[in-house]
């Protein structure tokens, strides 16, 4: 069975674009992301048309993919290295928020992370209950997070 374990986390902080928030600590997702990077061979960047650093990174590292079903503007590609140390310490915006309106990371054709509305909607798909209990036992050493909610897939 699997579980997507989702994260509620403290924010002080609105950007000026009116919906993405800054957090006061970015460690946790750094950590989290970091983790699902292990097991992650493509990625999915979607974004707003005003998010202009993220749609460079969009284009610098994925192939622009044709998405009438809403307005974003969607890149994927294979991770790969450079990919990565995008995302572990190039993440943030000039404002502090992060880039990608929602990046999507994926093992085969399973999604295993996915950080939606700039961090504000991060979840994590784990395969065990023991993962379960090891996530939210990490989680305590991030007072930034204030709830874990597991919920089972079907």
């Amino acid at each position: 069975m699997e579980y997507n374990v989702t994260f509620m986390v403290d924010k002080t902080t609105i950007a000026k674009n009116n919906i993405a928030p800054i957090f006061d600590s970015y460690e946790w997702w750094i950590d989290l992301v970091t983790e699902a990077l292990k097991n992650t061979d493509e990625f999915e960047m979607r974004l707003w048309e005003d998010d202009m650093e993220g749609i460079q990174s969009g284009q610098k590292f994925g192939k622009l993919i044709p998405n009438n079903r809403t307005k974003e503007i969607v890149y994927r590609g294979k991770l790969v290295p450079e990919v990565e140390e995008e995302i572990i310490t190039n993440h943030l915006t000039k404002e502090g928020y992060i880039k990608w309106f929602t990046l999507n990371l994926k093992r085969g054709s399973e999604y295993i992370f996915t950080s939606a509305h700039y961090g504000d909607e991060t979840l994590i798909t784990v395969d065990t209950k023991e993962q379960v209990n090891s996530i939210q036992k990490w989680a305590e050493k991030y007072p930034i997070i204030w709830r874990v909610d597991v919920f089972e897939c079907e």
